[in-house]
């Protein structure tokens, strides 16, 4: 490792066997604004080895108020690259490839392949169930999060579930641009989405396997409900 005790704090927590699971994984983070930000972040602070980056969109000043790697100087640039610039220097240990694109059927198998694990951090009900009928494709588990306001709603499908067609299969977008987004609410959802995906990695059973996780950050309500 080039800096010898980057991963001091994690032990305990994750063993050394725990740590190079982590090196060892591959995972694709499906939208990187608010949530998906956040989720690429920690992953490359835990020091998973390769993350693959997919989004569409460029900075906008809107996004300022709670999407990490904006900043006033990246107006205007793809946010795939300017969180692989980023990552590259939060941690020179792991691999980032950044897709310009919004992730398809058609095309998505491709890039998926050799990952371990996907994070869905999309703002679409449609988008998000055509994301986890092609991980189930492919055998890959999947962790979705979605979040509007003091809100949001976590969960894990692993292949066979179809978890996120049963929550999401109505169609349609979310209500982010209805509700708005805070900037602790991604935060907070992409620290649980990240939990459920180390203990994936590293053979752990997840929490929200078959049901999902409401969260309410104007009561301070955590409320798990099951998908029958």
């Amino acid at each position: 490792m080039v800096f010898e005790g980057r991963y001091r704090r994690n032990k305990k927590t994750l063993t050394d066997e725990d740590q190079q699971k982590l090196a060892n994984s591959a995972v694709a983070i499906v939208g990187c604004g608010g949530l998906g930000g956040h989720i690429a972040e920690q992953l490359a602070r835990i020091g998973v080895g390769k993350l693959i980056l997919f989004d569409g969109d460029r900075f906008e000043i809107s996004n300022l108020n709670r999407q990490i790697m904006a900043t006033e100087l990246n107006i205007g640039q793809w946010k795939v690259e300017a969180a692989q610039e980023r990552l590259k220097i939060v941690n020179s240990e792991i691999h980032v490839d950044a897709i310009k694109g919004w992730f398809r059927e058609d095309t998505g198998p491709e890039h998926l392949q050799g990952v371990n694990l996907v994070c869905d951090a999309l703002d679409s009900r449609e988008t998000r169930v055509m994301l986890e009928r092609v991980c189930h494709q492919m055998n890959l588990p999947l962790v979705y999060a979605s979040i509007a306001g003091w809100y949001g709603q976590l969960g894990v499908s692993l292949p066979g579930d179809f978890s996120a067609q049963w929550l999401f299969g109505r169609g349609g977008n979310g209500v982010e641009k209805t509700w708005g987004n805070p900037a602790f609410t991604p935060g907070v959802l992409a620290c649980l989405s990240v939990a459920e995906t180390v203990k994936i990695l590293i053979g752990r059973q997840p929490s929200l396997r078959n049901a999902w996780l409401q969260v309410d950050l104007l009561t301070m309500e955590f409320e798990r409900f099951k998908i029958k």
